[in-house]
Parts: structure tokens; sequence; C-alpha cells
């Protein structure tokens, strides 16, 4: 998946679980996701909260090296030079 086939719009579903890796390096961020998705059942939702701007593209790179499933990334500016990142992968069992 690239860039320009991700989602934009968020599912209007509940997480199950939410990872905030906002003010943190990617390296560390996708380490702490990892982690949670081992700890997800299949079908299970990971919202991952994030400042990182490689979100949008590690994040789908994630989804494809793996069987879960990459429902959407929004991006939204907050305060003057920060823009937030939210990613929701489905937990997909290999």
């Amino acid at each position: 998946m690239t860039e320009t086939e991700v989602s934009s719009e968020l599912p209007d579903i509940e997480p199950d679980l939410s990872v905030d890796n906002r003010g943190t390096g990617c390296a560390n961020g996708i380490a702490r996701v990892q982690r949670a998705l081992e700890d997800l059942d299949d079908g299970d939702v990971l919202e991952i909260l994030s400042t990182d701007k490689r979100a949008k593209r590690e994040y789908p790179q994630l989804a494809e090296q793996t069987a879960h499933e990459l429902l959407g990334i929004d991006s939204e500016r907050k305060k003057l030079i920060r823009t937030e990142y939210t990613t929701y992968l489905r937990v997909r069992e290999e």
C-alpha cells in the first residue's frame, strides 16, 4: 500500500487499545505498537497517536509487512508547528 492509497478518514469505531506515541521517535514508537499488537486478538482495533510525520509512511509499511489491516490515518494541525497523526490498525493474525 502506498501513501496515496491510505484513507485519510478514520472509521467510526471504538478502538480496543490506544498507544500514545506523541513526542517519541518513530523507532521507539514502532516497538510500542508491536508490543500492543501482541496483546490484541484477531479483529481488534489499535489506535496510534503520533506527532512523527513519518507515521504516514511507517504505519502503512508495518501493515504491508504483516497481516494487519490499515484502516486509515488522519492528520490534524495542533498549535502552530505541531501536527498530530491518528492511525487505526485492525489486528489480523497471520
